[in-house]
């Protein structure tokens, strides 16, 4: 077994180049290409300490494209490329948490926590969101909609093998059955409090959804109260947002 060094942490940047499943819109494979390459440039430049890998299980032949080959040696990323999935009727869910399970069995002995992004999102502020060691899992979390955001989070390789680990497999799009409400559900029912946090800032994320098409940009104000009360909630410990607006 690997030696694990304190605090050492990973970047894993999920991704689906050619889309494999009956729930997107955004399908342009070019535009989604671009999108990828452009997100690995702003992850790999904001986060020179850290190590970045792209976790990739589409179709698409890397071999047949040089310059997102040149991209990865340049800025020191690792393809984790997996098979395209046969369960595309389940959904992004499904084959997002599928191919993060294999790749933190493949580096659970190197890395003590993870930064997962959905590839094509850039979050601008996320090197301030997870500027400190992770023990558990920090996310956004929603009681009355009962979901917890799986676009971006950080968390312990210990929480996500105890805790997260074959979520994957309740997922079913198709009967609403969303990997967002399974691990509220799960966080949730086994009284993990005290292990998961709200990210202190709003994560700022740019870039198009690929479920609706649409930006992903939010209302200003919105966003002034919806920071209020993250810092609210956290004087009273609560670690879930309590209303919806």
């Amino acid at each position: 077994m690997g030696q694990v060094n304190q605090h050492k942490r990973a970047l894993l940047i999920t991704g689906t180049i050619v889309p494999n499943s009956n729930f997107v819109v955004h399908t342009n494979v070019q535009e989604r290409r671009d999108e990828y390459y452009a997100s690995l440039i702003f992850y790999a430049d904001n986060f020179e300490e850290d190590d970045v890998f792209f976790l990739e299980n589409s179709s698409y032949d890397f071999s047949a494209d040089a310059e997102f080959q040149q991209l990865l040696t340049d800025k020191k990323i690792t393809l984790l490329k997996f098979s395209v999935s046969d369960k595309y009727n389940l959904g992004k869910g499904y084959q997002e948490f599928e191919m993060l399970d294999a790749a933190i069995d493949k580096l659970y002995d190197k890395y003590t926590s993870f930064i997962k992004i959905t590839g094509r999102y850039k979050v601008l502020n996320l090197k301030e969101l997870t500027d400190y060691t992770c023990y558990g899992l920090v996310a956004d979390f929603h009681k009355k909609l009962k979901v917890t955001q799986t676009n971006v989070f950080y968390v312990s390789r210990i929480f996500y093998n105890n805790y997260l680990k074959n979520l994957y497999l309740k997922v079913d799009d198709s009967n609403g059955v969303y990997i967002e409400k399974i691990v509220y559900e799960k966080v949730h029912t086994q009284e993990l409090k005290k292990e998961i946090k709200l990210f202190p800032k709003n994560p700022i994320i740019t870039g198009i959804s690929g479920s609706y098409g649409g930006t992903l940009n939010r209302n200003k104000l919105k966003m002034k109260i919806r920071n209020i009360e993250r810092k609210l909630l956290c004087v009273f410990r609560i670690n879930q947002f309590l209303i919806e607006y």
